[in-house]
């Protein structure tokens, strides 16, 4: 088994180092059912969340929770960082926390990560074109060495499915799929994550439709179509109520970033 291999069975996602060149920009966090750790090598990350900024050498953030806007962040010029995607349980399993008890909108990763700092200070040391490798491995050789939490299965299962569905399968067929009463699945998933089967399925829609957008459509409304929105509208609505913005304009602030995108239409 291959390094990556080994990192999606651990729960490891996405790992990217990147420095930011030009003008400090806005960059909002794609709505996801993960979790995340951002290491900054250089100045602190300011990090804005409900009305209020800080400013963090490394963050941890939880997922997402009903009434509040993704997390932002200020990415400044040669600021080096490295950004990691985590699954509930590989997060709970290296935090020792409940994934219900970690902020949303991120808390410093000193206070739940107290072996944070070393690693940011071992990553400088390193190439950027060696930090997304070498951070795998520290991440496995710490997974490797934490213990087991005492969790629901039942709410890691469930989200899953809702992930792989991007949103599409209903309460009432994922509490089959677990089970569970569909009244019992809320109750153990809101107790061990934090949100609901609802909330949860309106997260990996909007990330599927963002995923979709970036590869590239027609129009708004094929997003909207594609990714199980009953129209554009309903697709608006998410975006200003999960992102705090309009597709449109998210596309202006991360177009350049995306590969192979082009600009669907109104």
């Amino acid at each position: 088994m291959d390094l990556l291999q080994t990192c999606r069975a651990a729960g490891i996602g996405v790992v990217a180092a990147s420095e930011h060149v030009g003008r400090p920009r806005l960059h909002r966090a794609i709505p996801a059912l993960s979790a995340r750790l951002v290491l900054s090598l250089g100045t602190p990350i300011e990090v804005r969340y409900d009305g209020h900024a800080r400013h963090l050498q490394a963050v941890v953030a939880g997922l997402m929770r009903p009434g509040v806007a993704t997390p932002s962040l200020i990415l400044q010029a040669h600021q080096p960082m490295v950004y990691v995607d985590l699954s509930p349980s590989a997060i709970q399993r290296l935090t020792g926390m409940p994934l219900s008890e970690v902020d949303a909108g991120g808390v410093s990763a000193d206070a739940l990560l107290p072996w944070a700092t070393w690693l940011s200070e071992e990553l400088a040391d390193h190439p950027a074109d060696r930090r997304a490798s070498l951070m795998r491995v520290r991440l496995l050789d710490r997974l490797a060495g934490a213990g087991r939490l005492d969790v629901s299965e039942d709410a890691l299962g469930a989200l899953k499915i809702i992930g792989a569905s991007r949103g599409r399968i209903s309460v009432e067929n994922l509490a089959r799929h677990a089970h569970l009463s569909p009244r019992r699945l809320r109750h153990v998933m809101r107790r061990t994550l934090g949100i609901g089967p609802k909330f949860a399925s309106r997260v990996a829609r909007l990330a599927a439709a963002v995923s979709r957008a970036g590869d590239g459509a027609d129009s708004w409304a094929q997003v909207a179509a594609e990714s199980a929105y009953h129209d554009q509208s309903h697709l608006v609505r998410d975006f200003n109520d999960l992102m705090q913005t309009t597709p449109t304009a998210w596309l202006a602030e991360e177009g350049r970033n995306l590969q192979g995108w082009q600009r669907p239409s109104a």
